[in-house]
């Protein structure tokens, strides 16, 4: 009688959904999640795929697979193009951006005697390049101490960016010789 349950349960279960997690609106679902997810983490298909909900064992094969896979690929590409298209994201934006991190003075940040200028006083070049801004008092309230962190871009990062987009690193990976190791057991001391 449990066999005959079981059965009927499994039967009943898979004719009005399939398996779990693997009809055809589960897949459509799960692809179009890692699209999201592709598209907001800068192309880390291994966590997108998990974010999509694919096994975390399974993740990075899952994630490979669907960067490859053709349907994938287009949603990847048409999703992109829709974002850049609303947000006017252009080639001149990012390299613009990448200018002003590499071309950032921290002198701007001060006035001539030293002080650091509020954030409405800095152009906007200057501005564009700052990570962050914290303000912070410590101290008792009858002395108290005020301490204000700026942050800024990393030029190693900008740089690395710049020479991304100019295609500098292709020539670099063209020049490359592999790598030949010529292991020489003769006259070792062993004895054959």
């Amino acid at each position: 009688m449990k066999q005959g349950f079981r059965q009927s349960f499994h039967r009943n279960r898979g004719s009005e959904h399939g398996k779990v997690g693997t009809s055809k609106e589960a897949t459509a679902r799960r692809k179009a999640r890692f699209v999201e997810v592709y598209i907001t983490n800068g192309g880390n298909a291994t966590q997108a795929a998990i974010e999509a909900g694919y096994a975390v064992s399974s993740a990075h094969v899952r994630g490979a697979e669907l960067v490859k896979d053709s349907k994938v690929k287009v949603a990847i590409a048409a999703r992109a193009k829709e974002v850049a298209k609303k947000y006017e994201l252009t080639t001149e934006l990012a390299a613009r951006s990448i200018v002003q991190e590499l071309t950032f003075d921290p002198a701007k940040l001060y006035d001539e005697k030293g002080k650091l200028k509020s954030v409405t006083a800095l152009d906007e070049d200057t501005r564009m390049a700052l990570a962050s801004l914290e303000f912070e008092q410590i101290g008792s309230l009858e002395a108290p101490i005020y301490v204000r962190k700026v942050k800024w871009a990393s030029r190693s990062i900008a740089r690395e960016q710049l020479m991304k987009h100019l295609g500098m690193f292709e020539k670099d990976n063209t020049q490359k010789q592999p790598v030949i190791l010529n292991l020489n057991l003769a006259g070792r001391g062993r004895a054959d």
